[in-house]
């Protein structure tokens, strides 16, 4: 495809196209269970695609961008599927119903009356008690329960303004990294930068409850970026430095100062005790410091490095029926699992053996099972009546508590199978946060492996167009921030599709530019706009350099080029 604006216009209209269809779809079978599926939330998510648009021809009109469209492309494919996957959700009215039990009963009603007026005969319906004609017509139909949406609801959503504002943030991000003295800026003080973003972070995490701040809100999401400008400013006055090693290891006063910049993030996930966005500062850090590196000891010695931490704390934190596999493993290993938090070692078992419940006795597991006994005493007279009424209970709380979504995402998904169930036709309903964290399962449960395939294939492209426009930045600076804001992006798909599908631990992190939830679509878009402007200062240069190019042979010949 020609790196053209009118080609991914043409893509962008054929995906409105689609949009619309499947919104169709969805309505449709709404209607088959018994409710409305708003039509005025279809027409706002669709009127989205304008500012889309109008964003596109602003930076082709008047920025006169000249680098990748493929970049702005897979964000805005990625961004329509999480599009469709909230109207699904938020249509459904047991998701997020305060009596849950209630409204799958009024589907499942829906769905019984609908059954026996298509397909029960007459001797079938006066057994039942029923008229013996079956209604034909309208009277056939079901009674459906209309939706409340409404057109203030629409306007005063957050799910309307979030999306703006990650346009806004895109276009402010975009004008600004396209300015060489603001870059320039950004290098000469970003350590400083750094340390003034750790004051509003302290903050929400001391008003913080869970990890949450002001509401749904993540207070990491918009410290990402000054974080990364910060790490990339520090790395890129020192990398030369790097270079001077004694048996591959660099000297103290030049690796010190990027240990202590790189160690600033993970003190408030230590705090929170979210290892999943430790997991993902650890994946850029790691890559930022690959690429300004380049030679094979000190390459080695930190791949080395790395591996050798990662096994550490996978050793210490595998469920011990698990150790117990292994000789001498347990005995290695319990000094590690005595100084990993409980929230670790949750995640493990969950990831390694979710289906199985731990010993109420378990260290980690023990203080939530007596906090659940001690909220229900009817529960807690139950499990003191025997060890296996007690086993019973535990597994109850079990997955009530952590295992229920993880469950549910795991079945949801093999049941979507190849093609899926069909839009609106699922039930990730069911799963608390699956507009969230889990949306890759609510999507692969009604669009399939297919429908899964292409959020994957999606993301793929966008690393693929990051990486490209690392490679072809000629400043180290550029390079690193380029190079870091697609590791970001990479590694946060990874973990949160890994998760999910039990391929790693499930670490509550956002799938980027699906899930529109708090800080984590704007954070998303504002990197799409500083990758954007980057991928336009590598073309500028190109440029640049291919006109030098015949005034360098006239001068000097062929020989002074080469």
């Amino acid at each position: 495809m020609r790196n053209r604006l009118s080609s991914h216009l043409l893509l962008l209209f054929a995906l409105v196209v689609l949009e619309a269809i499947a919104y169709f779809a969805i309505h449709r079978a709404a209607l088959i269970r018994g409710y409305d599926a708003s039509w005025i939330g279809a027409l706002r998510d669709l009127a989205m695609y304008f500012p889309i648009i109008v964003v596109a021809f602003w930076i082709s009109a008047v920025k006169k961008f000249k680098g990748n469209w493929v970049l702005f492309t897979a964000a805005i494919l990625l961004f329509s599927i999480g599009l469709l996957i909230q109207y699904r959700l938020y249509s459904d009215p047991e998701y997020n119903a305060r009596n849950k039990a209630a409204a799958r009963q009024e589907k499942t009603d829906a769905l019984r009356l609908r059954y026996i007026n298509e397909t029960y005969d007459t001797a079938k319906r006066q057994m039942m008690g029923l008229s013996p004609a079956p209604p034909t017509g309208t009277e056939a139909e079901v009674p459906v329960k209309e939706s409340s949406y409404t057109i203030w609801d629409a306007l005063t959503a957050s799910y309307t303004w979030i999306p703006i504002f990650s346009l806004i943030a895109f276009a402010i991000a975009y004008s600004f990294c396209i300015n060489d003295r603001f870059l320039s800026w950004i290098q000469r003080n970003s350590f400083m930068i750094v340390l003034l973003t750790l004051i509003p972070l302290a903050g929400a995490i001391i008003y913080s409850s869970a990890g949450k701040a002001a509401g749904n809100t993540t207070p990491w999401e918009p410290s990402k970026i000054p974080f990364l400008l910060g790490f990339a400013g520090i790395l890129t006055a020192r990398y030369k430095d790097l270079a001077r090693t004694y048996w591959g290891i660099p000297r103290a006063r030049d690796i010190v100062p990027l240990v202590v910049m790189a160690m600033i993030p993970f003190i408030p996930f230590f705090a929170l005790k979210d290892f999943g966005q430790m997991l993902i500062f650890s994946g850029a850090y790691a890559t930022l410091y690959l690429v300004a590196v380049r030679r094979w000891p000190q390459l080695l010695l930190f791949v080395g490095s790395v591996m050798l931490v990662i096994g550490v704390l996978v050793m210490g934190a595998l469920p011990r029926d698990i150790q117990e596999k292994v000789p001498l493993l347990p005995t290695i290993a319990r000094p590690i699992q005595h100084a990993l938090p409980a929230r670790i070692q949750q995640r493990f078992h969950l990831w390694l053996d979710g289906f199985d419940p731990p010993s109420p006795e378990e260290g980690w597991w023990k203080k939530d099972y007596d906090d659940a006994l001690a909220k229900d005493p009817r529960m807690k007279e139950l499990a003191d009546q025997s060890e296996a009424m007690k086993k019973s209970v535990n597994t109850d709380i079990w997955f009530d508590k952590l295992a229920f979504q993880p469950a549910q995402a795991v079945f949801g998904i093999a049941s979507g199978k190849t093609t899926g169930r069909g839009l609106g036709l699922g039930f990730p309903e069911v799963i608390p946060i699956a507009d969230s964290d889990y949306v890759y399962a609510a999507l692969a449960e009604e669009l399939g492996l297919a429908g899964g395939a292409i959020v994957v294939l999606a993301i793929i492209v966008f690393i693929i167009a990051g990486i490209r426009t690392s490679i072809e930045a000629r400043d180290m600076f550029t390079k690193l921030c380029a190079a870091g804001l697609t590791a970001f992006m990479g590694v946060q798909a990874l973990v949160n599709i890994g998760g999910i599908t039990r391929a790693l631990p499930m670490t509550g992190i956002t799938l980027p530019f699906v899930s529109h939830g708090g800080f984590s679509l704007i954070t998303s878009f504002a990197m799409l706009g500083m990758l954007m402007a980057f991928s336009h200062r590598n073309a500028q240069d190109a440029r640049g350099v291919a006109r030098a190019r015949p005034k360098t042979r006239e001068l000097f010949g062929p020989e002074a080029v080469q």
